[in-house]
């Protein structure tokens, strides 16, 4: 199989309730627990994703969550999902306007978010090995691979996912809970593989990444540590585990937008200080403390001062003790802050040109840099991958 491939994977039946399967990313609403509860009460007793994953903000209760994970995993592999062979070409609609992506598989093989990789699928984002080992537990505990990853292809001449467009059987078509906007998918019988290999020469010739990890690389590095395992042990599941499913999306398309993610800094009472001593530049960027805005120093460039204000975190909770989370959203951010008395750092967007030039060129960015989205568009978990079936 080549880096991008395609094989199997599960749907619900046509009498689950879609907008009740389908939640979105476990790693959204860190620092909002209630978002989860409520979540929880609209899901009731229906087939529910929730009932496959664990959310950041519960990780506290996970080894109390896995055996509910690895039950309701087999339950549904028996007697909720139905097998389908091809991909899927994705349509979501949100606010921000239409994204389309591809569901395919990733050939773990060929991805390395290690510092200084030269793989053809990569990290765009530091990757933080103590966030693996939860995931890992719970990818252990499930039978069924349910991805909420999304990876970039960068397509100028639109040749992979653009001609799929509208063309193939309509799997599920249904509005998203929680503000997520719609999504409709079509099966895809005959996938682009031709384009697809064009796009890895072209990439391979400039020396730049064919793929990126655009959002979910924990998950993906997870996928990844557990095929590693399997195949040291000489266990014939890491056959099937080398393989992880994931949405493809062109980075070049209008309905990606990169946002900012932002700081939030909890029991740390004098960080702005420090940030403020340890930061410098020409631009303004803004702190928030508690409902205050201080104004700081900071570089230019959006990258640097990424680099700048995650060395400043890192340091403080190093020296003084601390707790970091990284916000969705500045109204959120705002609201936290305030209702918590904490210190924010507003963060500025990332530009999409020379994206891929620059991971190629310097190796990827620090960790939690960009989000393709705000907190309600990320991917809502829907399709899922038996990973007790062989892959042809």
């Amino acid at each position: 199989m080549s880096v991008i491939s395609f094989g199997s994977f599960m749907l619900p039946r046509k009498s689950v309730d879609y907008k009740k399967w389908a939640v979105v990313a476990c790693d959204q609403y860190t620092s909002s627990p209630e978002y989860w509860d409520e979540l929880e009460r609209t899901v009731g007793d229906s087939p529910s994703a929730l009932r496959l994953i664990c959310p950041e903000a519960r990780l506290s209760r996970s080894a109390e969550l896995l055996p509910h994970i690895s039950a309701a995993s087999r339950e549904y592999a028996e007697n909720v999902l139905e097998r389908y062979n091809g991909g899927v070409i994705v349509k979501r609609c949100t606010a921000s306007g239409d994204r389309y992506g591809l569901v395919c598989l990733i050939d773990l093989e060929e991805y390395d978010y290690s510092k200084g990789s030269q793989s053809l699928v990569r990290a765009t984002e530091g990757t933080v090995i103590e966030r693996i080992p939860p995931r890992l537990e719970v990818r252990r505990a499930s039978r069924l691979d349910i991805p909420h990853i999304l990876c970039l292809i960068d397509d100028e001449e639109e040749t992979v996912i653009e001609p799929l467009i509208g063309k193939g059987e309509v799997l599920y078509d249904t509005e998203l809970l929680c503000g997520g906007g719609r999504i409709e998918g079509r099966l895809v019988t005959q996938p682009p593989l031709e384009a697809l290999e064009k796009l890895r020469e072209k990439a391979v010739r400039s020396g730049r990444p064919f793929v990126l990890v655009g959002d979910g690389n924990h998950s993906l590095a997870s996928a990844k540590a557990l095929y590693e395992e399997y195949k040291a042990a000489g266990d014939p599941r890491a056959k099937n585990a080398r393989y992880a499913l994931a949405e493809l999306e062109n980075l070049r398309s209008d309905g990606i937008v990169f946002e900012p993610i932002h700081r939030i800094m909890y029991d740390a009472p004098d960080f702005a200080k420090y940030l403020a001593a340890h930061s410098s530049g020409e631009a303004k960027r803004t702190m928030l403390v508690g409902s205050e805005e201080v104004t700081f120093s900071a570089p230019l460039g959006e990258i640097e001062t990424y680099k700048t204000v995650q060395a400043a975190m890192d340091s403080y909770i190093k020296d003084n003790g601390g707790r970091a989370d990284y916000i969705h959203g500045e109204k959120d951010l705002r609201a936290l802050c305030s209702e918590r008395s904490a210190t924010g750092v507003i963060m500025p967007a990332i530009a999409k040109d020379g994206f891929f030039e620059y991971i190629g060129k310097n190796g990827s960015l620090p960790k939690k840099t960009f989000s393709m989205g705000e907190a309600w568009e990320k991917r809502y978990y829907m399709e899922c991958r038996d990973l007790e079936e062989e892959i042809e």
